[in-house]
């Protein structure tokens, strides 16, 4: 008898406005009541960025969810996604994080961000594929501050600006997979579309 699996969870985060060019920074943090599609964080120290094509550092389910991410992309015309050693090494702290509070809740970095929870034997691609799901609900428009709650989570994976992926797992003690996805640039900018 095969046990029923419980419907993997994704959260979206309200899209944040066009940044200007040079990154500004504010002392308070936005409004917790406000989450957006994706949230940002400060840039990374030394990257050691991978080909979009392939990473001998990868193991077969990290490569699958790249893949999944550069097939997305160049269907819409977009360059593909390189894997960021350091985006993944800050998903892995935040993934920890949400293994042990056990509640989906995006950071309020300068990053995007995509999270998801569910069980199985492949997490990573299992995140991307319930994120690129998301394709058949977005219909061209550009992001507002009201229209990303069923999309924002595809077009972070397919933004024409966003360059690098860093992804992590955590386990929690009942075994769910706690998955978070890093993106620069950040993508979801209200007023722009994603291609």
């Amino acid at each position: 008898v095969q046990e029923e699996q419980p419907a993997p969870v994704v959260v979206v985060k309200k899209p944040k406005k066009n940044p200007a060019p040079q990154p500004t920074y504010v002392a308070a943090p936005e409004p917790v009541e406000e989450e957006p599609a994706t949230t940002q964080e400060e840039a990374p120290a030394a990257t050691q960025p991978s080909s979009g094509s392939g990473s001998s550092n990868l193991d077969a389910d990290q490569q699958k969810a790249l893949d999944l991410h550069n097939e997305a992309r160049k269907a819409v015309g977009n360059e593909p996604l390189s894997w960021d050693d350091s985006l993944a090494s800050g998903a892995q702290e935040w993934a920890d994080h949400l293994a042990q509070l056990g509640s989906l809740q995006h950071s309020q970095g300068e990053d995007g961000e995509n999270l998801y929870m569910g069980s199985g034997s492949n997490p990573y691609s299992s995140a991307v594929e319930a994120f690129l799901s998301e394709k058949s609900q977005y219909n061209g428009e550009a992001i507002s501050g009201s229209n990303y709650m069923s999309f924002g989570h595809y077009t972070q994976c397919v933004w024409k600006t966003t360059t690098k992926v860093g992804m992590a797992v955590a386990k929690d003690s009942s075994g769910a997979s706690w998955v978070v996805a890093r993106y620069q640039k950040p993508g979801n900018m209200i007023g722009d579309k994603p291609y």
